[in-house]
């Protein structure tokens, strides 16, 4: 279908989705198809009898455990939120035509993934359902929780209290001294003619420190900008600012949809890194975006055990990948989960024997770059 017809129906169903993602709503997965994706992802548009769209998810195909093919709901690295839109008043329905669709022409032959998933509320228990009715085997791979923040009550500082009184006391004292140094104001820039020059200081400060000595900042890399842009040019996107003397020492960007806000991506001036510029331009945008009526929850979206959010967000989120085999299981998803199960045992170890050789790397290159001491000998 085309980029028009694909985002039409994203936009009436994310009223009525029963699970938020703004990843899946209009402007930012057209932004994502554009600029980041391939010929092989296509939308999933499942409709009723009276034409209406229940049911949308970009779908591309995968191999699970990098061998067995597969079709997954496509989730890339900026938009790490798998959930499905699924019509609230006829999830059952809409779940079992996203599972018919993602089956193409093998109707309950093909594995399915569902990657980044939320596996608690009723979009999950609707595919768990589904895939029960049709003797289809589950299995979840790469469950872990992160950080998210649901509203209690009306005061959007009420969950400040779960803070430790410690941690409480360390931020109060680091505002202050921030303020000792010049003018401190905060901004919440929701107006879209603002949003093209306030996202361009938030490239400059994100490529100011560890992402840009990695070569990650985004504005290092033109096709990831290019979604950056367009995503909050496209999505419901409110950028917070924390200013020093009219500079900007931290950023947050943000979307929002339904009753659902997400903290997409974060950034700070390093210089200030003892003020904890960072974690203020974090409680900054939760208070704001809870100050909202409409906004039920956020997500982090982060990692799981996240240094900056975990200590001042009390609620999570538990993530995972459900996998919904063919009818009667078979040979091939049995092997295609023990590989993907295998992967995740060694991937934590690649990961820790690749930062311990990079470490060793960065000494003898430290060492080399000394300039030799004068009690050297020199040949």
């Amino acid at each position: 279908m085309s980029e028009a017809a694909a985002q039409a129906p994203a936009t009436d169903l994310t009223a009525r989705a029963a699970g938020d993602n703004p990843f899946f709503t209009a402007g930012i997965l057209g932004a994502a198809r554009q600029h980041l994706g391939d010929a092989r992802v296509t939308v999933a548009e499942i409709t009723d009898a009276a034409g209406q769209t229940i049911g949308l998810a970009p779908i591309r195909p995968t191999r699970l455990g990098r061998v067995v093919p597969a079709m997954a709901v496509w989730v890339h690295p900026h938009g790490p939120l798998g959930t499905p839109l699924l019509d609230a008043g006829a999830i059952d329905e809409a779940a079992a035509g996203l599972l018919a669709a993602m089956d193409g022409g093998r109707p309950g032959r093909a594995i399915l993934e569902f990657p980044y998933l939320p596996l608690a509320g009723p979009v999950a228990d609707a595919l768990r359902r589904q895939a029960g009715l049709a003797g289809r085997p589950i299995a979840v791979l790469a469950t872990h929780r992160r950080a998210k923040l649901e509203r209690t009550g009306t005061d959007p500082t009420a969950f400040l209290q779960t803070i430790s009184t410690k941690k409480r006391r360390e931020l109060t004292r680091q505002w202050r001294r921030l303020g000792d140094l010049g003018a401190v104001t905060v901004e919440h820039i929701s107006d879209p003619a603002q949003h093209a020059d306030t996202l361009e200081d938030f490239f400059a400060l994100e490529a100011s420190g560890w992402k840009g000595r990695r070569g990650t900042a985004l504005a290092l890399r033109p096709r990831e900008k290019a979604f950056a842009r367009a995503a909050v040019a496209g999505g419901d996107a409110v950028i917070y600012a924390i200013r020093l003397d009219g500079r900007a020492v931290a950023m947050l960007v943000s979307f929002r949809a339904g009753a659902s806000a997400v903290t997409w991506k974060i950034a700070y001036d390093e210089a200030y890194a003892r003020f904890s510029p960072g974690v203020h331009v974090m409680l900054e945008g939760s208070k704001a975006l809870l100050a909202d009526p409409a906004v039920e929850r956020i997500d982090s979206i982060a990692v799981a055990n996240h240094p900056m959010v975990d200590p001042i967000w009390p609620d999570r989120l538990e993530i995972g990948t459900l996998v919904i085999g063919p009818k009667g299981g078979g040979i091939g998803y049995e092997t295609g989960l023990a590989l993907a199960r295998l992967e995740l045992t060694l991937r934590p170890i690649a990961r820790r024997f690749l930062r311990a050789t990079r470490k060793k790397a960065e000494a003898v290159k430290a060492r080399l770059r000394r300039p030799p001491s004068a009690a050297s000998p020199q040949g």
